[in-house]
């Protein structure tokens, strides 16, 4: 059963899996650039028999996926977006995961390990080398696993076993599904989705036309939606009023991206914001939206005298590492400064020369309205 459980929603989810990959800044200007040029109604055209082939691979595997759902005997909490591109789903994991142990649940999370090597189930250590361990388990679990206190952390595309194998090594209470949206084999409780305030559909195509992993009218299936980075109120309120009339009655919670502090590797050592803005500073990252990390450095007074943008989850090489501190030297520069995603994926002696920034989620006044939302649906 779990290995045609793990068929069903093989197909789309590699064809998924790999476009993401291959998101470059020219296929982001497409999906989010209001151009109408002759030049990007070609690349559109050239693109929507590729839409429409993943559009019937996904129909496909979410039917047979559904007619064969499990159900794990804990409450099952998911995280996960509808678009292709980082929306913040793992500051928010941490943010539920340690707000649920705050009120005293047992909390475990479960997560698919993104470009890892291998399909064991596992638990990612908290403790050892971390760039090996990325690329045995994948950056964000491995993360996870360092910044979460006595919350274990599973990998393995087969959810359902990981979650067997959670519940019997750890007796968690919850099980946070991390990036699970998509993932309509395991049965959740409670299903976040969670959406950029600025620009949540782009141009509201599916992959690789647009961003979409699934469509629009899929949101119905998501109990409570997260807005994040909603710095721009205007951008946040139409956001909202959208969201409000496709979808009406649907909770809706907004956040901001804050960089709360900045320390060498992982450590908790702090280094004070007032010296990073008066020296520069090289930045560099392999995630899914690098230019909003070099965004907000430059919106802290944080002068940037060279910017690098890699590949979503890229494994740092060599010449890689090299030519970041060949750009440091050139320009005289004071520090190079990364995110943490990003620095699980560096060989652990140049974890120390390099600063990383925390990203944590803002809710403000949304705070407590979210913490009631979330003890309504655990009680009921």
């Amino acid at each position: 059963m779990a290995n045609k459980l793990h068929s069903s929603t093989t197909t789309a989810n590699r064809l998924d899996a790999r476009l993401r990959s291959l998101v470059s800044p020219r296929l982001l200007r497409l999906w989010y650039s209001q151009s109408d040029s002759s030049k990007r109604k070609r690349l559109l055209a050239a693109l929507s028999f590729s839409s429409e082939l993943y559009h019937c691979l996904l129909r496909r595997d979410q039917k047979k996926a559904t007619c064969n759902q499990r159900r794990l005997p804990v409450y099952v909490i998911s995280v996960g977006n509808l678009v292709a591109g980082g929306t913040g789903k793992t500051p928010f994991t941490l943010w539920l995961a340690t707000h649920l142990q705050s009120l005293g649940h047992k909390v475990a999370i479960l997560s698919r390990g993104y470009g890892r090597k291998g399909n064991a189930v596992l638990q990612a250590p908290a403790a050892g080398e971390i760039s090996s361990q990325a690329i045995e388990y994948g950056d964000e679990p491995v993360l996870m696993a360092r910044k979460l206190d006595r919350i274990p952390v599973w990998v393995g595309r087969k959810r359902w076993l990981a979650g067997m194998l959670a519940i019997e090594k750890n007796q968690p209470e919850i099980i946070i599904l991390d990036d699970g949206f998509q993932h309509l084999s395991l049965y959740r409780d409670l299903d976040f989705v969670l959406l950029d305030a600025r620009n949540p559909f782009g141009n509201g195509h599916l992959l690789p036309l647009g961003p979409l992993r699934e469509p629009l009218a899929h949101l119905q299936r998501a109990n409570a939606v997260i807005l994040t980075r909603a710095d721009d109120s205007r951008k946040t309120n139409q956001t909202l009023a959208a969201i409000s009339k496709g979808f009406p009655g649907k909770p809706i919670f907004c956040c901001r991206h804050r960089l709360s502090g900045f320390g060498f590797g992982l450590t908790a050592t702090s280094i004070p914001l007032k010296i990073l803005q008066s020296r520069p500073s090289v930045a560099f990252s392999g995630i899914a939206r690098p230019e909003s990390f070099f965004s907000s450095l430059q919106e802290l007074g944080i002068p940037l005298t060279e910017k690098f943008a890699f590949p979503d989850h890229h494994q740092y090489q060599l010449e890689d590492l090299l030519h970041l501190l060949q750009s440091r030297s050139r320009h005289n520069a004071q520090f190079l400064i990364t995110t943490q995603k990003d620095a699980v994926r560096l060989p652990s002696q140049f974890q120390e020369l390099v600063l990383t920034a925390e990203l944590q989620l803002d809710f403000g006044s949304n705070s407590e309205h979210l913490m009631r939302y979330i003890e309504k649906k655990l009680s009921a």
